[in-house]
């Protein structure tokens, strides 16, 4: 290969890694919604009929009636400023690396590059005016840029955010929001305002990780815009009656679907590790201690000699998978009771009807209540542990599948017959709608039917690394390392 050739593959490569991606990259073919974690807002702009807002790196489009969030739009790169462009219903938006239009309609855009920081973009009917570090104006039509001694008086202009302007809205004094008591375990938490938009009837106020606040300029009455759970980073979603938690280091973030999709926080002091919602109280572990949680009150449960791993529940006893071993503590008590087979970590404790399974580091086991009589079932260890179809299927701790089904008489451990390794396939979290088995993988999410006894990829959700997935109502929620995605089920296929 000469020199000219790798100087030209070089080229081309370099161009690629730098170049702007969105997703969706297409509304009309995509199925899919990202949901967006709760963020930093860094600026907002609005139509007649929506509300625009960067969050992280996230462009948001709200309804300006119901304040519902109607699209979601993941950047690649790290974005500052959007501009709602009234002349050609479009947003103008800045990156690290260019500046972006954006067309609503059709979920698309046009990437124009430009390397300097931009302070402000300015708008009129045949120009994009942008202050930076000099004064420029991009021609709307050939898309060149040039430096102008000047902008037009008539240009329409949106700006980074300065806090200095903080002063001209003093009804906002003290600057800075807070969770009320029954929201927070930690109630002097101060967020602060990190974006500000006025259109004549509404004043948003952007906050990072608060939401958005909309005042009616007339009245002050206000409305608080929350979008999506606190956090994506190593998340964990269980199921609690009708209602969908999702826990970070952040704290706990709920999802109630009643017609719509309401989400609430629990906001956390310290990192969390897993946690239990009985009668409307948290029950939390803390490294070694699990803590009952009502608003700002925790009551110390009690602590053990090892990190806590897991918790579960049976209506009767909590139990407590730890690193050293499994316990039990009676509900309304604080006296922990050794209980479990080996003293090797416990990862996923899954009572069912008249027995209990416990995948721990090098085994899985099953506890039979009405023998009250520990079984080791095979001799893998466990993660994860699913039903579907009135068999279980176990995720091992080195993500093989395992298809487990029981026997009416629970005294038969026969490991050569109702221990069937499936087709390996590196898996990292499992779910079910209780037909069928979700796979969260490397390459995508597959689905796994009992009958055929194949993977089937859902093409219709990007093909990357998951690690997490779960089945909500009607939907699939798949959690990659930057975002968070929701497919409904109907278009799976």
């Amino acid at each position: 290969m000469n020199k000219k050739n790798l100087i030209i593959i070089s080229l081309f490569v370099f161009i690629n890694l730098q170049a702007l991606e969105i997703a969706p990259k297409n509304i009309f073919l995509d199925h899919y919604e990202i949901i967006p974690p709760l963020g930093r807002i860094k600026s907002i702009s609005a139509s007649m009929n929506k509300i625009f807002a960067i969050s992280d790196n996230y462009l948001l489009i709200f309804d300006k009636n119901t304040l519902e969030l109607i699209r979601t739009v993941y950047f690649s790169q790290d974005i500052s400023l959007v501009a709602y462009d009234p002349f050609y219903d479009e947003l103008w938006i800045s990156s690290i690396n260019s500046v972006v239009s954006y067309n609503i309609s059709l979920g698309s855009i046009r990437e124009y590059p430009f390397n300097n920081f931009v302070k402000s973009i300015g708008l009129t009917s045949d120009k994009v005016y942008i202050l930076s570090e000099k004064k420029i104006s991009l021609d709307r039509k050939s898309g060149k840029f040039e430096i102008v001694s000047q902008f037009p008086e008539n240009a329409i202009w949106h700006s980074i955010f300065d806090k200095k302007i903080l002063d001209n809205y003093r009804f906002l004094a003290p600057f800075f929001y807070q969770d009320n008591l029954n929201e927070t375990n930690n109630p002097f938490y101060q967020y602060e305002i990190t974006a500000l938009y006025e259109d004549g009837m509404y004043f948003y106020v952007g906050t990072n990780k608060y939401g958005i606040l909309r005042y009616n300029t007339l009245s002050l009455a206000k409305d608080r815009i929350i979008y999506g759970p606190l956090s994506t980073n190593k998340l964990r979603l269980k199921k609690f009656g009708t209602k969908y938690f999702f826990i970070s280091e952040a704290g706990i973030s709920t999802l109630s679907i009643n017609g719509k999709k309401d989400w609430s926080y629990f906001r956390l002091s310290k990192k969390p590790g897993d946690f239990l919602f009985i009668g409307n109280e948290y029950i939390i572990s803390f490294g070694r201690q699990l803590t009952k949680i009502s608003g700002v009150v925790s009551i110390p449960i009690t602590n053990f000699n090892n990190s806590i791993l897991t918790l579960n529940s049976d209506g009767t006893s909590i139990y407590i998978g730890t690193d050293n071993g499994m316990y039990k503590v009676l509900q309304e008590t604080s006296e922990p009771i050794e209980f479990g087979p080996d003293r090797y970590p416990v990862y996923v404790i899954y009572p069912v009807g008249e027995q209990i399974f416990v995948g721990g580091e090098f085994a899985t086991y099953k506890f039979d209540r009405i023998l009250n009589q520990w079984f080791q079932i095979m001799p893998w260890g466990t993660k994860d542990i699913c039903e579907v179809k009135s068999n279980f299927y176990f995720l091992t701790v080195n993500n093989q599948l395992i298809k487990y089904k029981t026997f009416e008489d629970s005294t038969r451990i026969d490991n050569d017959t109702n221990v069937i390794l499936l087709p390996y396939f590196n898996i990292y979290d499992i779910d079910s709608d209780g037909k069928t088995l979700y796979c969260a993988t490397g390459a995508g999410i597959n689905y796994f039917e009992p009958e055929t006894k194949v993977y089937n990829p859902i093409y219709n959700l990007p093909r990357i690394k998951y690690n997490n997935v779960a089945i909500i109502e009607e939907d699939i929620i798949a959690v990659s390392d930057n975002c968070i995605y929701r497919l409904p089920i109907k278009y799976r296929d």
